[in-house]
């Protein structure tokens, strides 16, 4: 390798990092605008086959166009409403919550024979309403005001109208554009992207409202609070592998905890939820999915903490769809397809 060839591809990396840096800025700092295309986007995936056939079927495309967008706009509005209600339901039962807590904390203290001075002292300095607004900041964080959360909606929609409305041109387009064999592989490309995420979409829609529902019924038969909130939190944060899980359990054993104790209740409560992730997501989920996004375990955990950084826990639930078009792309480049394959699972 002659040195101008080295310097030549060192110029490349240089190029390519500071490149990649700027794209990460760039998706970070205008995230209300990248954030609903990029949701717009995988509701294209999931749903352009659906429209096409119900285009094959003679039904006229706006009729089916109008329809779609009418249904996911209730639908999410519907599970909007009820996560900010359980929201507001939480924050406003928090005090009781708070006196349950206390009232631990000094069981806890007689029992472990720390003088009851002391402990009063402490609790007296805690300031309650500093935690009850730090505990609206991270609601309102994670999930922003309701009425941001339908301007986003709204937003993801008229991104939505717009890619269903040009997509059946789209074609065409590409065929004008670019010679017959750039063609080709450009709609191969899509085609591969929009197969295999749609099916990771539709897999894990379902596989989370099967967990989110064993869940729920967990919940309601041991009497604990907040049991729809729970389990649209677990159906949600499955989205996010490998971690996702976890941290759903982890709000309503906490809720349950603070009702009851430490009590069998509890126990079994958390069994059950522990038994419910573990043979979902190590039982039935890898045999549903296979390898349908064949992507290595650690390129999914570095997806999370990328996408995370970049747009929060949304970012995390986007991370694996938007990764697994990224290899479908690099794969297709001949230049790029050593990256495609190092995030592969094979």
């Amino acid at each position: 390798m002659t040195d101008e060839t080295r310097d030549l591809r060192a110029i490349k990396l240089f190029v390519g990092f500071i490149t990649t840096v700027i794209a990460v800025i760039i998706l970070k700092a205008l995230a209300s605008i990248f954030l609903p295309l990029c949701m717009a986007l995988l509701l294209y995936f999931l749903f352009n086959g659906m429209v096409k056939k119900f285009v094959q079927w003679k039904i006229p495309r706006f009729i089916v166009l109008i329809f779609l967008l009418f249904s996911i706009f209730i639908l999410f509005y519907f599970l909007g409403t009820l996560i900010y209600s359980s929201a507001a339901s939480f924050v406003e039962k928090f005090p009781a919550y708070s006196e349950r807590v206390l009232g631990m904390i000094k069981s806890a203290s007689e029992k472990l024979k720390i003088p009851i001075g002391q402990v009063e002292n402490y609790i007296s300095g805690i300031d309650w309403t500093k935690s009850l607004d730090s505990i609206t900041a991270v609601l309102s964080g994670t999930f922003g005001s309701f009425a941001a959360f339908v301007g986003n909606l709204l937003l993801v929609l008229v991104y939505l109208i717009f890619m269903l409305a040009g997509g059946e041109s789209m074609t065409g387009r590409i065929d004008k554009a670019f010679a017959p064999e750039q063609s080709t592989r450009i709609k191969r490309i899509i085609s591969d992207i929009e197969s295999q995420v749609r099916q990771y979409l539709s897999i894990k829609t379902f596989i989370s409202l099967l967990n989110g529902t064993i869940a729920g019924i967990i919940l309601f038969i041991a009497g604990v609070d907040f049991v729809i909130f729970s389990a649209l939190l677990v159906s949600l944060l499955n989205f996010i592998p490998n971690i996702g899980s976890v941290i759903a359990t982890m709000f309503p054993v906490l809720i349950c905890f603070l009702q009851y104790g430490f009590s069998l209740r509890l126990l079994l409560v958390l069994v059950g939820l522990m038994v419910t992730q573990f043979t979902i997501g190590n039982a039935v989920e890898p045999r549903i999915t296979g390898k349908s996004l064949d992507l290595s375990p650690i390129v999914i955990l570095i997806s999370l903490i990328f996408w995370g950084y970049i747009w929060g826990i949304v970012g995390m639930i986007l991370a694996v769809p938007l990764t697994s078009a990224i290899k479908i792309f690099c794969g297709n480049i001949p230049t790029l397809k050593p990256i495609a394959d190092l995030i592969s699972a094979d």
